[in-house]
């Protein structure tokens, strides 16, 4: 080599270049690992969404085939060939659904719209409320059918639009009314039922608030002036079964012979949850 020409370094030999290539190799391994980690988080991901989207269409499914039940039974009742009696009875029909459906006249509740204030306040009494204060709120109810209805406490603004009760969401908009009263009263209680029940209703509360109040009978607590007055409220349930899947719909309508295309209004529907299920769905599922 000339004198005076600087030399190159060499590239480290023996223990220290193998420690590079093992790191390397590392960094590969734990590259490999996170990308099959991220190809299976995505794959589960999708066989999740796959599973939604097969859950929802089965769903719509069920609903679909459990809204067409209802509307075949108010068109039966309505023609006269079948009688709301309460009674469960399956579809006739070979199809890939179990169709199970009931309909029931109604009469045997409550509706705060006609009542007078002595049965509005029996009913109260019956949730534990003293007769005073049964009393008060009763008078309440009826005055907040009242246009500018104003509550005795000014000092809350609160003034009624004179507008009927179509839900439990209106009826706690009236002072007094709390969320464990309401949840009371609901069993109780129909917005759409256009006569009051008499003394043969079969919910011990309602002929007891009946009693109270010295009330025989709701025939002539019937609001002439409320719509599709004389009509007769039915309520139809539909339960559709397919393997594990279930769906339960809840319809009530008052019945208008006389009206053409559709002899009836409907007031609810209703998808209805299993703790919900009334005495009898059990023995059909």
């Amino acid at each position: 080599m000339p004198t005076g020409t600087p030399s190159l370094p060499l590239p480290p030999r023996g223990p220290l270049r193998g420690r590079e290539a093992g790191f390397a190799l590392l960094l590969v391994l734990w590259t490999l690992a996170f990308l099959a980690l991220i190809g299976t988080q995505a794959l589960m991901l999708g066989r999740a969404s796959l599973n939604l989207e097969s859950t929802a269409l089965w769903k719509a499914r069920l609903q679909t085939t459990a809204d067409a039940a209802i509307t075949t039974e108010l068109y039966a009742v309505a023609t006269g060939r079948t009688r709301p009696t309460g009674q469960w009875s399956s579809s006739p029909e070979a199809t890939e659904f179990q169709v199970r459906t009931r309909s029931q006249i109604r009469r045997d509740r409550i509706n705060p719209n006609i009542a007078s204030q002595p049965l509005m306040a029996a009913l109260l009494m019956t949730q534990g409320f003293p007769s005073d204060q049964a009393a008060s709120l009763a008078a309440t109810l009826l005055g907040w059918r009242s246009e500018g209805f104003h509550v005795a406490d000014r000092a809350s603004g609160c003034v009624s639009q004179g507008l009927p009760f179509h839900d439990l969401d209106d009826l706690s908009a009236v002072p007094g009314m709390t969320p464990l009263l309401l949840e009371g009263l609901e069993p109780h209680l129909s917005f759409a039922q256009q006569e009051l029940p008499d003394l043969h209703t079969g919910d011990p509360s309602v002929r007891q608030a009946l009693l109270k109040s010295g009330i025989s009978s709701g025939a002539d607590q019937t609001d002439p002036n409320s719509e599709g007055a004389g009509g007769v409220l039915v309520s139809v349930d539909a339960v559709v079964f397919h393997g594990a899947f279930r769906m339960w719909r809840h319809a009530e309508a008052i019945m208008l012979p006389d009206e053409r295309p559709i002899p009836w209004r409907l007031v609810r529907l209703e998808t209805m949850t299993p703790d919900s299920t009334p005495s009898g769905i059990a023995d059909h599922s």
